[in-house]
């Protein structure tokens, strides 16, 4: 049986020559060498404490190198290995290490997002994300540095101001679905400062009404260029986003609001097809519309005189329809157009209308219906 490799020992990892390496700035020489000895020394039984020390100096001359040629990921990997593997009483020159490391970095991403000025908010916002990332990583390594603290106040700063520039920005150019999620990201922050928590609650509100009041306008343009379907798309639409308001998301005067451009869009929706004699398709929109007139009773008389005459044209196009199928002998057709007739009047009442307001339309379902009992297209 051939005989096991022996262990490596202290004066077979390179210490003292990637030590020499690094001193003569031969970075990717040190990487090329620590590497291989690390990874054998890996799996091996730790020894004895010098042999840890020697392990954890070999990690940390890796990390530096690799931060030396701007493998900042690489080199947070290898000190973070060097802490680990260090004993106890050399781990604080390796968290020095880690912290400097945290410090040079962010100030690179820190000079980045200075670089980029005025330009796309959310690539700032990543930069500075970023930095302040790794500033909290340095600081759990060396708790109270003075400089990793004041950095990080910094960037945070920085990132508030940010988020506060990108959310306005967006919002001005009526890009209201990505200002909310900026917003949400932000209050998302444990650390997100209190003072401007109410502001931030403000945009997100505005948010919400403006794109309510942008599809409730898009509606309105529809309607005028006779496009009544696209018009009850951006209606509904609008109205998903209302529903998906928080309860405190919105004061009671905007949700008014929000509720009375609804209102608008749904009831002129409503009496252009009553107009156009298009009864049947007016009857949703209006009973929408409806809902959301319920704190106005002007607006709700409004627009239930505006159900009920389209109730009463649909029982008139009903009933002409039954008079003239009775008058081809086709009655079972006709009962099934009565059966529907009936159904809509039940449903007027379901939904709030009353049986006076129904009345001129009850009056014509009546003798639609009386018709086709009698048999007879008068």
């Amino acid at each position: 049986m051939a005989a096991r490799a022996a262990p490596p020992t202290e004066a077979e990892l390179p210490l003292d020559r990637c030590s020499a390496l690094y001193g003569q700035s031969q970075y990717r020489e040190v990487i090329q060498t620590a590497e291989p000895a690390l990874q054998r020394a890996l799996g091996e039984a730790s020894g004895t404490a010098p042999r840890a020390s020697d392990i954890a100096g070999l990690w940390s001359l890796l990390g530096l190198s690799r931060q030396a040629l701007a493998d900042e990921e690489g080199a947070r990997s290898a000190l973070e290995e060097a802490i680990h593997a260090a004993p106890e009483a050399d781990r604080p020159q390796y968290r020095q290490q880690l912290g400097a490391l945290a410090l040079d970095v962010s100030r690179s991403l820190l000079g980045r997002v200075e670089q980029l000025g005025e330009g796309p908010g959310e690539a700032r916002i990543a930069t500075l994300k970023q930095a302040v990332l790794w500033l909290r990583q340095g600081l759990a390594e060396v708790s109270g540095d003075m400089e990793l603290s004041s950095a990080l106040d910094r960037a945070r700063g920085g990132l508030w101001t940010a988020y506060e520039q990108s959310v306005t920005g967006l919002i001005e150019r009526q890009e209201f679905h990505r200002a909310r999620r900026l917003i949400g990201d932000a209050l998302a922050d444990t650390e997100f400062p209190v003072d401007p928590r109410e502001k931030f609650g403000k945009l997100l509100a505005s948010t919400f009404t403006g794109e309510i009041g942008q599809l409730t306008a898009s509606a309105i343009r529809a309607l005028e260029d006779e496009r009544g379907r696209e018009a009850l798309t951006f209606l509904q639409r609008a109205e998903e986003v209302l529903s998906c308001v928080p309860v405190d998301g919105l004061s009671s005067k905007r949700r008014e609001e929000a509720n009375r451009r609804l209102w608008w869009g749904y009831t002129k929706l409503g009496m252009r097809r009553v107009e156009a004699k298009e009864y049947e398709d007016a009857v949703e929109p209006l009973f929408h519309a409806l809902k959301m007139a319920e704190a106005s009773p002007e607006r709700q008389q409004e627009t239930r005189e505006a159900i009920v005459r389209a109730f009463v044209g649909v029982a008139e196009a009903r009933a002409a329809a039954i008079t003239q199928l009775l008058r081809d002998r086709k009655r079972s057709a006709a009962r099934e157009v009565g059966e529907r007739l009936r159904a809509l009047m039940r449903e007027g009442l379901e939904r709030g209308l009353t049986q006076q307001e129904l009345s001129p339309a009850f009056a014509k379902a009546r003798l639609a219906l009386e018709s086709i009992d009698q048999g007879t297209g008068s």
